[in-house]
């Protein structure tokens, strides 16, 4: 018999209830075979009664357990694992029982949630709905407000060219500019501080391009214009132009912005009357000496050396000019108007067609050369 039977042997005593040790016990006492041979080789002598000895035992063991297996199930320690099985039982259905309770609580909670959001959400867009509304209402009437303030702009605008033009007219004569002086001079206050500002915003915004002579806003201004030139022409009223801080701004805006307009057929009106403005300006001698030190040669210099500007603007210019050089002797002036003034220009205008504008030149030429002799 070989290890392996004697394996085998092992394995069918489990599987039968019992061992069959003396198959094994001859083999090995007898040693008939070779391999019986082989196992007293691998086992010592000494522990072959050991070995027996094991394997009584435990065959008397495995014997014991199998005769006390069928008693097992009649006993009271049957029930207790019974009930053991049936206790973990019970708490595993509890554990279940609760999972599933807490299961389908948290699913009632998130139906709550789902139902609570979904009424915000409802309300959310009521809202948003209600201020879109409010938003395209609050638009139509920004627009329905913008025609208003656009026809009523339009309307003041056409109102104050009739009655701007109207008053300009009323103002060429002197007796009506000596009684405003007389018993209005707040309102003319008022008045110089609305054509300062006017002026100021109208030149800036068709300063590249300006509107036809006959658009409501040029005239406009040509009357606010108008009526400062007619004022200025008396002496009373120059001086006051000239005394006032709105008056002496705006003269201030007149030497700035002249030379800023466009050569173009829009601006010759409006050159005209701020070159009148000046000329009557010049006439004053406190007057003289503000255009003096904002430095009037700039502005009369510019005029003189476009080639665009007409006739009649380079005559205009060459009055102020004469104007302002007549008995002119304070040298610091007279070396800013000799170096500022094209003087060549000048001279070539002596021989211009017009009577006018050659008398006009020499009389600048003859005042420039009279100071230029004082100041030497």
């Amino acid at each position: 018999m070989g290890v392996s039977q004697i394996c085998y042997l092992l394995c069918r005593a489990i599987s039968n209830g019992g061992f069959h040790l003396a198959d094994i016990r001859d083999a090995v006492k007898n040693n008939k075979t070779s391999t019986s041979r082989e196992v007293l080789r691998l086992i010592p002598l000494w522990r072959i009664n050991s070995f027996e000895t094991i394997l009584n035992s435990t065959e008397c063991n495995l014997h014991e357990f199998i005769d006390d297996i069928p008693q097992i199930f009649m006993t009271d320690n049957f029930k207790d694992v019974s009930h053991k099985e049936e206790t973990n039982g019970e708490k595993t259905h509890i554990l279940f029982n609760k999972f599933s309770t807490s299961s389908i609580n948290a699913s009632k909670d998130n139906t709550n949630e789902i139902v609570v959001l979904k009424s915000k959400c409802e309300e959310l867009h009521d809202q948003i709905e209600c201020l879109t509304k409010e938003k395209e209402e609050a638009l139509e009437e920004i627009e329905r407000l913008k025609d208003q303030i656009l026809s009523q702009s339009t309307y003041c605008t056409s109102l104050g060219a009739v009655l701007g033009n109207l008053t300009w007219r009323a103002s060429r004569f002197p007796q009506i500019v000596d009684t405003w002086l007389s018993n209005f001079q707040s309102k003319i206050e008022e008045f110089l501080s609305i054509v300062n500002g006017t002026f100021g915003a109208f030149v800036n915004t068709y300063r590249s391009a300006f509107p036809p002579t006959s658009n409501v806003e040029y005239q406009f201004v040509m009357g606010l214009l108008g009526i400062v030139t007619n004022i200025s022409a008396s002496p009373e009223g120059r001086e006051f132009l000239i005394t006032n801080s709105s008056g002496t701004e705006f003269v201030q805006k007149l030497i700035k912005l002249t030379p800023e307009l466009p050569s173009a057929p829009g601006t010759v009106s409006l050159k005209r009357l701020m070159l009148m403005i000046l000329y009557n300006v010049s006439m004053n001698k406190t007057g003289l000496q503000y255009l003096l030190e904002s430095r009037v040669g700039d502005t009369l210099s510019h005029c003189l050396d476009d080639e665009a500007s007409s006739e009649e603007m380079q005559l205009l210019c060459l009055r102020v000019l004469q104007s302002v050089t007549y008995d002119l002797e304070e040298p610091k002036y007279i070396h800013d108007l000799t170096t500022i003034i094209p003087i060549e220009r000048i001279e070539i205008m002596t021989s211009a067609k017009r009577s006018d504008i050659r008398n006009a030149a020499k009389q600048v030429l003859k005042h420039l050369q009279h100071s230029q002799k004082i100041s030497k």
